[in-house]
């Protein structure tokens, strides 16, 4: 707001108005000393000393250069060279002197109404930020997999947030293109990938290949078996959402079992995750998923050298100061190792 008020339209209108040395000839102020009107039209110094503001408010309120510097406890020449040099750095005059006193010109009271309220955002604002460097408050957005919502990471998130209840975590849902877009735009802190490669814009933490399992209905023929192969599984139905997720998920699934586009049956379906396993509960086929809880439909684990590493991506130069944090929970032994 400060700097909106000494920029805009009425910075024109206050140098048109600042005093020329025709239209004052200065005169004594409230301590007897001879005092100079400023000469001539400038443009304001836009970087001003916040501290010489906190000077003039005190000069307003209290309505005398002598009264002010007993409020500040410091000598009245040094409160009347500072509101000085900072009304030259202005460009024009706050005060009006007498010997009375100090009373505010137009062109300062109108300055200060700005000024004050500009200053109170400024330290509003500093104080947010500092918070925030000393992780007493924050917020970290972080990009899950959409296809694998019951990734083990959604702990890894909550025991962060248990042991950083004051930074919020806020989640969204993408496939791993749209979780690298969101990294790269600072749209998301960090966000999980399946395609995750080297790139000095990127900090890429390998996290863990997820257990992938075929998901059928209890009634299957196959539904009791303990684990299953490509051979197993073949000539069954896939169903897939036609979303950006289930593109993904059928990618993955032929790359896990080394088939061309043909040689997997797809059946495409526009309905959310919830309506697809419910028609995997009932018989339309099968699909492929992490770990879920649902009694109702059988999970057999389908291992295969070729399953995906899932891995997190942050930005190379990413400030949020509550990123490390997270970062931090994800490089454990057990969970992660680390290409910069």
């Amino acid at each position: 707001m400060l700097i909106e008020g000494l920029s805009s339209d009425s910075t024109s209108e206050i140098n048109g108005r600042a005093r020329s040395p025709g239209a004052s000839g200065g005169g004594l102020d409230e301590s007897g000393r001879a005092w100079v009107p400023l000469t001539g039209r400038r443009r304001p110094d836009l970087t001003l000393d916040l501290r010489y503001l906190k000077y003039a408010v005190q000069v307003a309120e209290a309505g005398s250069f002598r009264r002010a510097a007993e409020r500040l406890s410091i000598s009245q020449s040094t409160v009347s060279r500072r509101v000085q040099l900072f009304e030259r750095q202005l460009g024009f005059s706050l005060f009006k002197r007498t010997r009375a006193g100090a009373g505010l010109t137009p062109e300062g009271e109108r300055f200060l109404q700005q000024a004050v309220v500009g200053a109170r955002y400024l330290r509003n604002a500093a104080t947010e930020i500092r918070s925030a460097r000393k992780l007493k408050t924050g917020l970290v957005r972080f990009g899950m997999l959409e296809a694998f919502p019951a990734c083990p990471i959604i702990n890894i998130l909550s025991a962060f947030r248990n042991r950083h209840p004051t930074i919020e975590v806020k989640l969204e849902e993408g496939t791993s293109e749209e979780n690298t877009l969101g990294v790269k735009r600072g749209l998301l802190d960090a966000a999980i990938s399946l395609s995750a490669s080297k790139s000095p814009q990127f900090q890429v933490r390998r996290l863990c290949e997820p257990d992938l399992f075929v998901a059928l209905s209890p009634l299957h023929e196959l539904a009791a078996r303990p684990q299953l192969s490509w051979e197993d599984i073949c000539d069954e139905v896939f169903l897939v959402r036609s979303d950006g997720a289930g593109r993904e998920l059928a990618g993955i699934l032929r790359r896990m079992v080394g088939a061309g586009d043909g040689a997997v049956q797809l059946s495409i379906q526009q309905v959310s995750r919830e309506t697809l396993l419910t028609m995997v509960e009932q018989g339309f086929g099968l699909t492929i998923t992490s770990v879920i809880y649902r009694p109702d439909i059988a999970l057999i684990p389908l291992p295969s050298a070729r399953a995906p590493t899932a891995a997190i991506i942050s930005s190379s130069d990413n400030d949020n100061p509550t990123l490390p944090l997270l970062l931090k929970c994800f490089d454990t032994p057990s969970r992660a190792g680390t290409t910069d």
